[in-house]
């Protein structure tokens, strides 16, 4: 809403505008669009801010709220991030509007490509395995398998979080945000059903950032501090640091007993899970996060810094837990668009996954993805 009350704002000095424009035309002959900056050092802008709008705004309108887009407004992490890549073992899962494709990770070679209507979210099983939902079901591709196989859909809610259950490798997990319930469902379901719900589990409090460690337990923000849950066992409560600002990702760490908070203001703080947590170490990233994800060597961040004269950046980080460079590079930026789907449109390839088994990170969504060897600091492919 707060988007959308800038851009009516936008509109009405653009309307403004449009009546000088029109004078300096008059007095000085018409004149061609401002120069255009070039992409970034990955690869060209794919979409030209000179492209016809469908809503037939004036020109000067359109060049105003794209202007307004791209220099003006703040890029705000999701609530629940876009599930869009994923590592397995050797492989990558991307999902690609209505397909899902897998490919290995030396060159990118897709191995197998399934039509699933719209894929909503991907993930990884314990055991390397790479699977997808989407609109038509779903399909899974185990650790050493050369295709894959369908599965049953299951109902995944806007707002809905995928994840492996790390306890029963044949099941998966949605968590439904709002009703604070976990539903288990099996893989392994009669084909041309529809998967009946295994089991369900509650993550009572939870009610701000939720993430998966690596023993299958669950962390998540409640409103006194921070619980941790596996879906059959008790539920620990620990009390949040006083000095530690709001957690937006939960990222596990080396050790079962640690985590690292991510806030949206770009303060990491590696914490110990003891009743009164304790904080290990903390940095501050150069520039806003709007996406991050761990291993258990190395932290990954998508940055963007907007909100000002300047274009918009976006860069890829890779520290350690220490919080030094371990790799850095600029990402290609898609122009704001005028219309109301800009967000998306800025946003849609810059989902980032990193890998559990080798120093691999890749970033990219529907468009395309690129993967990094981020120890040697070189890109392996880009498709």
């Amino acid at each position: 809403m707060r988007g959308k009350r800038t851009i009516r704002r936008a509109l009405v000095a653009a309307a403004c505008g449009c009546l000088l424009i029109a004078c300096k035309a008059r007095e000085n002959g018409p004149k061609g669009p401002p120069p255009r900056t070039s992409g970034s050092e990955l690869g060209p802008r794919s979409v030209a801010l000179a492209r016809p709008e469908p809503s037939g705004l004036p020109a000067a309108v359109a060049e105003t709220l794209s202007s307004v887009h791209e220099r003006k407004l703040v890029i705000a992490p999701p609530r629940t991030p876009a599930q869009r890549l994923e590592f397995g073992r050797g492989r990558l899962v991307q999902a690609a509007g209505s397909l899902v494709v897998f490919r290995e990770t030396t060159h990118g070679d897709a191995l197998a490509e399934v039509n699933l209507g719209a894929v909503r979210a991907v993930a990884h099983g314990a055991d390397g395995s790479l699977f997808a939902l989407g609109a038509s079901g779903g399909t899974r591709l185990d650790a050493r398998a050369s295709s894959a196989r369908p599965f049953p859909n299951a109902t995944f809610l806007p707002d809905s979080t995928l994840f492996p259950d790390l306890e029963e490798p044949s099941h998966f997990l949605i968590f439904y945000r709002g009703t604070e319930q976990l539903y288990q469902y099996s893989f392994e379901t009669e084909a041309g059903a529809f998967l009946a719900i295994d089991e369900r589990f509650t993550l009572e409090g939870c009610e701000g950032a939720l993430g998966l460690l690596d023993d299958g337990a669950f962390v998540c923000r409640t409103s006194g501090g921070l619980a941790r849950k596996t879906p059959r066992g008790r539920r620990t409560l620990f009390n949040w640091p006083v000095d530690v600002g709001e957690a937006t990702w939960l990222l596990p760490a080396r050790r079962l007993d640690e985590v690292f908070s991510v806030s949206a203001a770009g303060e990491v703080c590696h914490l110990r899970l003891e009743p009164e947590m304790r904080v290990l170490g903390r940095f501050r990233l150069p520039a806003q996060p709007y996406a991050a994800a761990s291993n258990a060597e190395a932290l990954a961040f998508v940055t963007v810094s907007s909100g000002s004269a300047q274009a918009r950046r976006w860069t890829l980080l890779v520290t350690d837990p220490e919080g030094l460079p371990r790799f850095q590079t600029e990402l290609p930026a898609q122009p704001a668009p005028p219309g109301d789907n800009w967000l998306e449109t800025v946003t849609a390839d810059k989902s980032l996954a990193i890998s559990r088994y080798a120093p691999l990170v890749a970033v990219g969504g529907p468009q395309q993805v690129t993967v990094w060897d981020y120890e040697k600091a070189i890109p392996l492919f880009s498709r």
